[in-house]
């Protein structure tokens, strides 16, 4: 790892893309690579795929977006995650996600936990069943990753925003960096 001083330096002096890359490669080279393992070899480790996925949408909303909460999350699936069929589309069901997130991480008991549900065998990425949301969290995680893979949609973050928007993303997260 680099010095400390170095990476500030760096960041600092660089254009936006240098720490915007950073975070988002860092965020594929490590913590995706434990999203990846959350549903192999059917040794499901469903709250943490769903924990794991909302922290980097929640960085990545608050860095490139200056949003968070619920608002953020939404954007990060819009921009990002969201696939082409209406099933994967899962910005429709953010709040529902964003809520169920909350229960996982801050209450484990809560009401919100009666509406979601799921099944990694539908076919459908999520679909309203008598009232209940189920998920398919194989297909949410692979819409996610595909975000990362090679040329997907995260790396066009520089036709995303205008340089101005860039410029207030690198002071946004080298803030966040720097802990202020």
């Amino acid at each position: 790892m680099e010095p400390v001083e170095k990476r500030i330096s760096r960041f600092r002096n660089g254009p936006p893309v240098e720490i915007i890359d950073t975070l988002l490669n860092s965020i594929d080279n490590y913590f995706n690579n434990e999203i990846r393992l959350t549903t192999e070899n059917n040794n499901y480790q469903t709250s943490l795929l769903f924990l794991g996925i909302h922290a980097v949408a929640l960085t990545i909303a608050k860095g490139l977006f200056n949003k968070t909460g619920p608002e953020g999350y939404k954007t990060f699936l819009k921009k990002f995650v969201d696939g082409d069929t209406a099933d994967t589309k899962f910005s429709q069901i953010a709040k529902k996600i964003h809520d169920w997130r909350n229960v996982l991480a801050h209450q484990w008991l809560g009401i919100d936990g009666y509406s979601i549900g799921y099944d990694y065998e539908m076919e459908p990425g999520w679909k309203l069943r008598n009232g209940i949301t189920f998920i398919n969290p194989r297909i949410y995680k692979n819409c996610y990753l595909s975000a990362f893979n090679g040329s997907g949609k995260i790396w066009d973050f520089q036709q995303i925003l205008s340089a101005e928007e860039l410029e207030a993303a690198k002071k946004r997260l080298i803030s966040e960096f720097l802990n202020q």
